[in-house]
């Protein structure tokens, strides 16, 4: 790990260390207008889950808004960048798997060779980074998780979900297909990464909305690549 100002990184990143080196203010908050757009549409601020939970930016923020939050992250150098970015709250719990539609074990997980954001179970879904460039599938870094369903918390949690957050590079159609039950029985804001480049991404946000109408979401606005759900 490596600190840079306030935040710990993977020695390997360099996308969010240029992000954080461009920030004069001392107070480098990633995707900050994206978290107040989408937990505007929240009316109460109970449970938080944070779905691709990186190595803490949107849950940092999350602590300070809701009572309590559950991340979900597989990749070993982030959760351990999660823990100590997260040191200084007490509200927080770490489910160290992946989520997606159906349960595996030592499931492949693929990795950019430089930006700790961009990890994912679908190769195509990080084969397109954030640098705007395509890497052969060869040059991805590859490891193992085991993967759960969104749906196997509905008894663990001790309270209503109330927000939910997905980021998961392309793979945000399969964790809400193995979490319908769970949004189902409750009224939570779901902020799912839906980006719109291309004819292509915009046939898969189609596709997504459609999931989520059929448990009676429906969209209610977009702020770049996160786009709001609520009942």
């Amino acid at each position: 790990m490596k600190l840079e100002k306030n935040w710990w990184l993977p020695d390997w990143d360099t996308h969010y260390k240029d992000h954080i080196k461009q920030d004069h203010n001392g107070d480098f908050q990633y995707q900050k207008e994206q978290r107040d757009f989408s937990t505007s549409y929240c009316k109460k601020l109970g449970l938080a889950l944070d779905i691709g939970g990186n190595i803490g930016f949107w849950s940092k923020d999350l602590s300070k808004k809701f009572e309590k939050v559950v991340a979900f992250e597989p990749h070993p150098e982030n959760i351990e960048c999660y823990k100590r970015n997260m040191e200084s709250f007490n509200n927080w719990t770490l489910e160290e798997i992946a989520l997606s539609n159906k349960h595996k074990k030592n499931a492949i997980l693929f990795q950019s060779p430089d930006e700790s954001g961009n990890v994912s179970l679908l190769a195509h879904g990080v084969q397109y980074g954030n640098s705007q460039r395509t890497l052969k599938e060869s040059a991805l870094k590859k490891l193992t998780t085991d993967v759960r369903m969104l749906d196997d918390y509905i008894d663990k949690f001790d309270q209503n979900v109330d927000f939910i957050k997905v980021d998961c590079q392309e793979h945000e159609k399969e964790i809400v297909l193995g979490g319908l039950e769970l949004m189902s029985k409750n009224n939570a804001v779901v902020v799912l990464e839906l980006p719109l480049r291309n004819d292509k991404e915009k046939e898969y946000a189609k596709d997504v909305e459609s999931i989520m109408a059929s448990i009676k979401y429906f969209r209610r606005g977009n702020y770049r690549k996160e786009t709001v759900f609520t009942k």
